[in-house]
């Protein structure tokens, strides 16, 4: 293969990294891996042991600094820039999944696995449904029957900030959910949006990273049913997230609302 260049190999190896990740790359993110400058590392070595390099010695003085690596990043499409600062993007995520350094992190941070079942046997289920919802961060929960009682425990528990439910499922339960967004502490920090798309079905957890939990029932029906939350594969995870954007891009917001002091009858209207 010595015909092919280390250039096009790299951007062999990004389209098909990437893809592995159930990402699909456009012809700018290609050619944006295979031509911007990544920033170098650093270089320690010793002047004073000539046998520096070798396994058997280890420099600790660097000869050469490394360069910031912020723009090169955000120019890859690895972070993106917020007004919260940077943020990793699914592209970098993928990366970090790739490499084996996130795994790394998870492992010391003990996180949770891939799949897990919660039994209403157990008396930590709630617990470990609290943990896996946290580990989404600012995600977004699809559950179609999700009811107004759940909100107080996502806000205070979790940094969820998109719920997705259906139209039809919540036809009596969104003035309830309206009127909790409006009166809970902090119960804004959270949109919730309906929608009337008869393919919302699976409930699911869009973490900010973009991994996928599917749940195997409602959040309602936790501790009562046994369920289990599970990680799909690459390409599954794509495809429910591209439906669940798309989902939220159609769906109607529920409003916040507050409750009116009753209404005062007028003593005309109290005599008749």
């Amino acid at each position: 293969m010595d015909h092919i260049s280390d250039h096009v190999l790299r951007a062999l190896w990004y389209l098909d990294s990437m893809a592995s990740q159930g990402i699909v790359l456009t012809r700018n993110d290609v050619n944006r891996i295979a031509t911007v400058t990544p920033p170098r590392d650093t270089i320690y070595r010793s002047f004073l042991n000539p046998l520096a390099g070798s396994a058997l010695f280890e420099s600790t003085v660097p000869s050469r600094r490394a360069q910031p690596v912020a723009t090169y990043l955000v120019d890859v499409d690895w972070a993106s820039e917020t007004p919260e600062g940077l943020k990793i993007t699914n592209k970098g995520r993928a990366i970090l999944r790739l490499s084996g350094a996130d795994e790394h992190e998870h492992a010391v941070n003990e996180s949770v696995v891939n799949d897990v079942a919660l039994s209403p046997d157990d008396p930590l289920v709630y617990t470990v449904l609290t943990r896996r919802l946290a580990a989404a961060g600012e995600g977004m929960l699809v559950d179609p029957y999700f009811k107004a009682e759940n909100l107080r425990w996502i806000v205070e528990a979790t940094s969820l900030k998109r719920i997705l439910i259906s139209k039809k499922a919540s036809a009596k339960e969104r003035p309830i959910i309206s009127v909790a967004l409006g009166t809970l502490p902090n119960g804004q920090s959270v949109e919730v949006r309906a929608t009337d798309d008869a393919n919302l079905h699976d409930r699911r957890i869009i973490a900010a990273d973009g991994s996928v939990q599917m749940i195997g029932t409602s959040i309602n029906g936790i501790g009562r049913h046994e369920t289990a939350m599970i990680s799909p594969e690459p390409a599954i995870a794509k495809a429910y997230r591209d439906s669940s954007e798309q989902l939220w891009t159609n769906a109607e917001k529920v409003e916040p609302r507050q409750l009116k002091a009753p209404v005062e009858t007028d003593e005309a209207s109290d005599r008749e």
